[in-house]
This record gives structure tokens, sequence and C-alpha cells, in this order.
């Protein structure tokens, strides 16, 4: 009886030697890589971290212009602490009344209509792109919105009225001047591209799987398409985080520096702007109540960093 005949060498050795480790980086590719990082540290430390840290000594100080400067110790924060001027505590409401809803409105809805659009022909994602991806000039386009909101000869009072709905005082109106300001967020949100480069990443075959499996369309989104987007997801939302809690040029151009009608549209940032840097006598107050919300940013970032699992495996 014929025998097996033994393996051959051509065969893979199971006591194969380890590899050898990897050769340390000479000292010319260390220099290389220090002189290509050197000038991206040196500017942001003089154009980030800098102004940060006098920002933070000057709001212990008396600092205004042609002043001498003298440190008053902790009696600009307690002028503009949000419970001793109650016109810092509604800009703080405003604002993060604002960042809530154009979180939810601008962030999340982009995010299942780039789901949807993937389901859709491709003509149509198309076209999609290329109204996500519309270049408009950002002051440009400001001033155009707020033309198209006037209340008497503006395109939007123009639709109400063909479409026989009441007239809306948009702008004008302190209940829902915020939504309004959102509004044009939902039509052009060039980070709408990002999900759809992403969702077009994803194996077709976890689609195929699950379909195998009987997973329905809701359950394929949830399982598959979600966690596969959580990177750009914590990137996107990291983002809109920290420039909707300080926004300024968009409001503040829409609505005037005092966020018209009432204040019910200002800003932290703008109330910063005005009236604080405005009087020379208050540019104290102006610096410490920066400090105290890029210390609130920071803490919001920080925990929602913490919390919010990026890995789409675990």
């Amino acid at each position: 009886m014929l025998q097996n005949p033994p393996l051959t060498s051509s065969a893979p050795e199971q006591n194969a030697a380890p590899a050898a480790p990897l050769e340390k980086l000479s000292r010319r590719s260390r220099l290389e890589m220090i002189l290509f990082t050197l000038p991206a540290f040196i500017f942001q430390i003089s154009w980030g971290w800098y102004p940060i840290l006098v920002a933070l000594l000057l709001s212990f100080t008396n600092v205004a212009y042609k002043k001498q400067l003298l440190l008053v110790g902790t009696e600009n924060y307690q002028r503009i602490w949000p419970w001793n001027d109650p016109l810092v505590m509604k800009a703080f409401k405003t604002t993060f009344t604002y960042a809530g809803m154009s979180i939810v409105l601008t962030f999340i809805i982009p995010i299942l209509v780039a789901i949807l659009l993937m389901e859709m022909p491709k003509r149509a994602i198309r076209v999609m792109m290329l109204l996500w991806f519309l270049p408009l000039s950002g002051i440009a386009g400001t001033i155009l919105w707020r033309y198209m909101y006037n209340v008497k000869y503006g395109l939007f009072q123009y639709i109400f009225h063909i479409l026989g709905l009441p007239e809306q005082r948009f702008l004008n109106d302190a209940h829902m001047i915020l939504f309004w300001l959102i509004f044009p967020g939902l039509l052009f949100f060039g980070p709408g591209l990002l999900y759809m480069a992403a969702l077009q990443s994803i194996p077709q075959s976890y689609y195929e799987a699950a379909e195998i499996e009987g997973a329905s369309f809701a359950r394929k989104i949830w399982t598959i398409s979600l966690p596969r987007l959580r990177p750009v997801i914590a990137m996107m939302l990291t983002f809109a985080i920290i420039g909707t809690l300080q926004e300024f040029s968009w409001p503040q151009i829409m609505t005037g520096s005092e966020g018209q009608p009432g204040g019910s549209a200002r800003m932290v940032v703008m109330y910063i702007y005005q009236p604080l840097l405005s009087d020379a006598r208050r540019t104290g107050d102006a610096t410490a109540l920066a400090v105290l919300l890029f210390l609130v940013i920071m803490v919001i970032t920080i925990v929602y960093r913490t919390l919010f699992k990026e890995d789409p495996d675990v």
C-alpha cells in the first residue's frame, strides 16, 4: 500500500525565523521630519495657543486702550458671570438653543438624506451632490438670504403669497428667528458629500450578507451604514459643536449687532463684540467672557469626544 509522500521543502516552514526589526530612522530622516513639522508647530503656537494664553492673562487685568495695566483679580469674571449679568445669560441661552437646533436640523438630517440618496438612481445622486457642493460666497450669500427674508418684497414672502399661506415675519419674529437663521443650512450643507463618499466606501458584501439574513432596510442602516459612518460623524460633529457655539458672522449680518428683534438672536460672540468691545472701559469684561466661552466649548468637546466611540467595530 502506497504511503503518503513526505512534505516537500516547498511547504512553508512552521518554525520560520522572525522577521528582522525595521531599521530605525536615520539622522537625516529625523531631521527632515522635524523640519517639515516645525512650520506647522510654530504656526499653531503663534496663532493658536499664544493668543489664548495672552487672553487668559489679560482677563485678570483692567486692560483698556491707553490705560495702565493693573491686576484686578476676578472682577471681570464677576461682572460677566451669567448669573450676575442677565444679558450674558440670555446670550448663552440663545447660543445653546441655536447650536442644538442647528445640530439636529443641519447635521442629523443630511446624514439620513445621504443614506437615502445612495438607494436612488445615480442621476438623483449627481443632482444632490451638485446642490450640496454649490460654491457660494459666505458674505454675499448671507446678504442674498437677508433680502430673500424681507417681509415686503422678499422671495419667500412671495412664495407664501402664491401658495395662499399667511404672511410670515421671518427675521422680525423673535420666536422663529433662530429657525430661519438655520434654515439655509438644510439646503446647502457641503459636508453631506463626505457622508456620501464614506457610504460609497462601505463594501457591498456587507449589505448583501444582511439581505440574505433577511435584514430590513432600517436594520441595514442601523447595523451597517451608521456604524461605518462613525469616524466621519465624530469629526463633523466636533466641528459643528465648536462652530455653532462661536457663531458670529451669519447672525451678525442677518440680524445686526444686537441680534434684533429684542436681542433674540444675539449670540455670545456677538455680545463680546457689542457692547463689550465697543466700550474701551469693558475690554477686560470682553476678554473674560471670551475665555469663559473657550472653557465651555473645550469642556463640551472633551466630554463628547470621551463618550462618543469612533471605532465602528466597538
